[in-house]
C-alpha cells in the first residue's frame, strides 16, 4: 500500500465517520424542533420561565442545525476525495539527503595551514 493509498483511505474514512455523525445528530434536530413547536404554545412572553425555556430551545435548535449542516459538508467533502487536504498530506518537505557530501569541521580545520583556523577561532 503507498502512501496516497493510506492517504486516501484516511481522507474517505473521516467523510465517511463526519457522513454518519450527521445524520445521527439529526435526532437532536427533531427533538429540538417539537420542543421549539412546544415552547411556541408558551409564548416568549408569559413568564420568566418560559422565556427561558424558551431560549434554551431555540439555541439548542440552532447549535443542532449547524451541527448537522457542518458534519454533512464536510463529510460529503471527503467522501468526494478532499483533494485540498490530500495534497497538503501528500506534501513532503525536502530532505537532506545522505549522498550530499558535508564538510565536517573537524576536517575543515585540518586542511587549513592558519593557527586560528586549527583552533576554530578561538584564541589561544
Amino acid at each position: 500500500m503507498t502512501k496516497d493509498d493510506l492517504i486516501w483511505v484516511v481522507i474517505r474514512g473521516a467523510g465517511f465517520v463526519l457522513l454518519i455523525m450527521a445524520i445521527l445528530s439529526l435526532p437532536a434536530v427533531v427533538n429540538a424542533i417539537t420542543w421549539h413547536y412546544y415552547a411556541g404554545d408558551i409564548g416568549p412572553g408569559s413568564s420568566e420561565n418560559g422565556r427561558m425555556f424558551f431560549a434554551t430551545m431555540r439555541t439548542q435548535l440552532i447549535s443542532s442545525v449547524v451541527y448537522a449542516i457542518v458534519y454533512g459538508a464536510l463529510g460529503a467533502y471527503l467522501l468526494r476525495g478532499g483533494a485540498w487536504i490530500h495534497r497538503l498530506l501528500r506534501y513532503v518537505s525536502p530532505e537532506r539527503s545522505n549522498t550530499t557530501p558535508h564538510v565536517d569541521a573537524r576536517d575543515a580545520a585540518s586542511d587549513s595551514d592558519s593557527p586560528a583556523a586549527r583552533a576554530g577561532g578561538r584564541e589561544r
